[in-house]
């Protein structure tokens, strides 16, 4: 009759080591038949060792230590226990392994030891784009499958560059197994007060006992990966979450200096020249720009033709030209209402996120040109933006989005002095004459905000 436990049947050289002498086992071994025969040891007396799958000096005290325990000697050629594990010994600890598993058993569960929460239910289109990504290593049949839900879920958060702990109870003789080992790696912890560590962080780990400690490191990305436990026909499992939106967002101002045009005091030569791109816009406003004879009476036309539809771009111009005197302009619910209405940058941030072939990414950066906007009013408020940062929590659907940018104008003309990136544009003649007013009061300013949006609305 072969080996009983759940633990030791069916595994082909603690098969061998029941009923063969030459197929004992000794130091110098090692693989997976060697782990489960520490992790019985671990379970059974205790033993201070790792389940390592190497069969070195202390593993083969701890099997001595076991032997001498119980008295297991063969009487015809010994006279003292030795650190091998025979015939004997393998009848032994399969004995006392059957034992063990017999015993009433409550469900496993895994326990966070830090912050957590009940992750909201997900959106299906987001659901369903999540499996369709290599989110997981392994390829998945169904969202399912791929251990995603769209129903609430446990999620365990932490920093990035950080540890953080949970309990697997019942769990003892089973296995815990991370899905994305770059977000996060595990390892088995030595007691309940410490960070300390009985193995190696990896992907997995065998649970050593129905109170197991398990020390969380954060990993190279930010994400959100399933981790389960399974011990027999019992399975827990809970997300956990690495991200960075504990800490505020770093903002990154433009990485040249701003363009800081100067009136030039040839607002004549303007009106001569309007100097405007083709376009309905540049021919109206180069009419415009001939037809007034000051800088300001040009501004006020060209608020009430360009400016009236756009009350988002008007309070801009309104803290250019008077109420904002150089201060920053607080973006956080422009950024928000852009997000939400505007279909240039849910694309771009799609695309972002979710890049073909490839993991959902859960930080970045990109430019967003002029020519993305899919709504004037932002489009006239913001122009283009240098640098937006955003930061994503798969756990919580969330995506969190800033950025810093000048708000400034820039007029090609020969007598204001050319920075890269000016370009002539429709709306020539009406930078100078913006430019010309900080003669008057208007200043040049920083726009400076973020917001967060659920995932589902970027999608």
């Amino acid at each position: 009759m072969g080996l009983q436990s759940k633990l030791f049947r069916g595994d082909p050289k603690l098969e061998a080591a029941a009923v063969s002498d030459p197929a004992h086992i000794m130091r110098g071994a090692s693989g997976e038949h060697v782990r489960k025969i520490q992790q019985a040891l671990i379970s059974l007396d205790g033993a201070d060792i790792k389940a390592d799958g190497v069969y070195g000096p202390i593993t083969a005290a701890a099997v001595l230590a076991y032997k001498k325990k119980r008295g297991i000697i063969n009487p015809a050629y010994q006279t003292q226990a030795d650190d091998i594990v025979g015939k004997m010994t393998m009848a032994s600890l399969d004995r006392e392994i059957v034992k063990k598993e017999s015993l009433p058993k409550a469900p496993i569960r895994i326990v966070p030891s830090s912050f957590w929460r009940r992750r909201p239910p997900r959106h299906p289109a987001l659901h369903f784009l999540l499996a369709g990504t290599p989110l997981l290593r392994a390829p998945a049949a169904s969202p399912a499958d791929a251990g995603l839900s769209i129903v609430p879920a446990t999620v365990m958060e932490m920093r990035k560059n950080s540890l953080s702990s949970f309990v697997i109870l019942n769990g003892w003789p089973g296995e815990v197994h991370v899905q994305d080992d770059d977000i996060v790696k595990i390892a088995l912890g030595s007691d309940p007060f410490s960070n300390f560590t009985l193995s190696k962080f990896s992907d997995k780990a065998l649970i050593m006992d129905d109170n197991q400690k398990v020390i969380v490191q954060s990993g190279s990305k930010l994400g959100t990966t399933p981790v389960r436990a399974r011990v027999f026909d019992s399975e827990d499992s809970i997300d956990i979450t690495v991200t960075g939106f504990f800490t505020p967002p770093v903002f990154h101002p433009q990485p040249d200096p701003p363009h800081a045009h100067t009136p030039s005091g040839r607002y004549e030569d303007v009106r001569r020249n309007p100097n405007n791109a083709p376009g309905p816009i540049g021919g109206a406003l180069a009419a415009l720009c001939q037809s007034t004879t000051t800088p300001r009476e040009l501004v006020d036309a060209a608020i009430l033709l360009v400016f009236g539809d756009k009350p988002t771009a008007k309070r801009h111009l309104d803290w250019y030209l008077k109420d904002g005197k150089g201060k920053d302009f607080i973006e956080d619910e422009n950024i928000k209402a852009w997000l939400r209405r505007d279909s240039g940058i849910r694309s771009r941030l799609k695309r972002e996120i979710f890049p073909p072939g490839a993991k959902p990414k859960t930080e970045g950066n990109f430019t967003f040109g002029a020519g993305e906007f899919r709504i004037d009013d932002f489009q006239f408020s913001f122009g283009a933006i240098d640098r937006v940062d955003f930061e994503v929590n798969l756990g919580q659907d969330a995506v969190r989005v800033w950025f810093q940018d000048r708000y400034e104008w820039h007029p090609v003309y020969p007598f204001y002095a050319f920075k890269a990136g000016d370009v002539v544009r429709q709306t020539n003649c009406l930078h100078a004459a913006l430019v010309e007013l900080q003669a008057s009061g208007a200043a040049d300013f920083w726009m400076k905000g973020k917001a967060e949006v659920a995932l589902s609305q970027i999608i």
